[in-house]
This record gives C-alpha cells, structure tokens and sequence, in this order.
C-alpha cells in the first residue's frame, strides 16, 4: 500500500494518552469529489499499558483556521470497535468504511486510550501510522 504524504494523519505518531492526530486534512475544494477515500490506520508499534484503544475519525466544517479549531469544533464521523490491549498488543491494521460523500473540510484522527485501573502508573506507549488511501487493504 503506497501512503501519499500529503495524506497522513500520524506517521509512527507515539501515544501515550488520548489524544488527535499530530495532522489534520484541510479537504477544502475537494469535498464531496465522489471517489471512495478509505481511512487507513496500522499500530505500527504494539500498545502496552492499556486497557483498550478506540480510533475516531474526526470532521470540522467550522469557518475557522486550522490554527483556530476548537474541540467543540469536531465531530466524529467513523469509529473503529473498541480494542483489547491483546488485539493492540502487535503491529496490526485497522479496517474503515470509506468516508462519507460529505465528509467534512477538515479531518484528524482520534486516538482514545483507556488506560484503566488495571494499568494505573503503568507506562503506556505504542505508535500509529493512519491516513488517506484510495483502495481498501485486506
């Protein structure tokens, strides 16, 4: 699978806590173009110290900036299932509908940790590649 640059969301972003994607796609003119986009999300090294990992895809059509986008500002518009630590344990892919036709302007992920208490104090690392593709993997 080729990644367009210009097209990522993270690139081996660490993570340690909730928290979005290091980019966010400004779509501008090209909403809506009728070509299917498929997200594509790979932990590309495995989690440790979590209870579960859920991938949130996010959209803004606010008037703003990016610089400007507030959290209130996005909404989420796919989500993955929710995940063990087991099944983000290892180097793995997640499968994504396409987009909706209306996806939004801008877009970034969402990457929500639940550490529990189960793993309280326990260091939590892991790393994810995500962004745009134009053909479903797998």
């Amino acid at each position: 699978m080729y990644l367009d640059k210009a097209l990522l969301f993270s690139h081996a972003q660490k993570i340690t806590k909730s928290e979005a994607s290091d980019n966010i796609l400004d779509l501008g003119g090209m909403e809506g173009t009728g070509m299917p986009v498929f997200p594509t999300v790979q932990v590309v090294e495995g989690f440790a110290g979590i209870e579960t990992l859920t991938v949130h895809i996010q959209s803004s059509n606010a008037d703003k900036s990016v610089a400007d986008l507030a959290e209130s500002d996005w909404q989420t518009i796919l989500s993955s299932q929710t995940l063990a630590l087991k099944d983000v344990a290892k180097p793995c892919s997640l499968v994504f509908g396409s987009l909706p036709p209306k996806a939004g302007k801008y877009l970034r992920v969402y990457y929500e940790i639940d550490a529990g208490a189960e793993t309280q104090g326990a260091a939590v690392k892991g790393a994810i590649t995500a962004g745009l593709v134009l053909d479903r993997q797998g």
